[in-house]
């Protein structure tokens, strides 16, 4: 919290996001179980207004709380991809590169980097 009020004092006119994957640790602890998470995780990733609305009806649905919850995050362009400044060159959601970067992998990030780059020098090699 101290680190917030800080940018806000030094940089008042720079937006602020919250990293998901740090806000679903509170979430898990208030709203245990798979389901609720995949609703989380569905309305902080919602890239369209349709879809955010659909992901906050399920949560009405299964638990009202959530919501409440969830307006105590602050403004929703903090928190959920479709609210987000389209000013500000990216679209993700977490909080450094490195988590950006492993989530953009999927499956590939368990193979080791030095294995990644030296298949990514085969298929260059290839090409001349």
């Amino acid at each position: 919290k101290g680190i917030d009020l800080a940018i806000k004092e030094l940089w008042p006119e720079v937006g602020r996001r919250y990293c998901c994957k740090h806000l679903s640790k509170n979430w898990k602890k208030a709203f245990p179980g798979p389901f609720m998470w995949f609703l989380f995780k569905k309305a902080c990733g919602a890239t369209s207004q349709s879809t955010f609305k659909k992901a906050m009806t399920e949560l009405q649905k299964v638990n009202p709380t959530a919501l409440v919850w969830m307006s105590k995050l602050g403004d929703q362009s903090t928190w959920t991809m479709h609210k987000f400044n389209p000013d500000t060159k990216s679209d993700v959601n977490k909080t450094n590169f490195v988590e950006s970067f492993n989530a953009t992998l999927g499956v590939d990030r368990l193979i080791p980097v030095l294995t990644l780059l030296e298949g990514n020098m085969l298929n260059c090699t290839k090409l001349y």
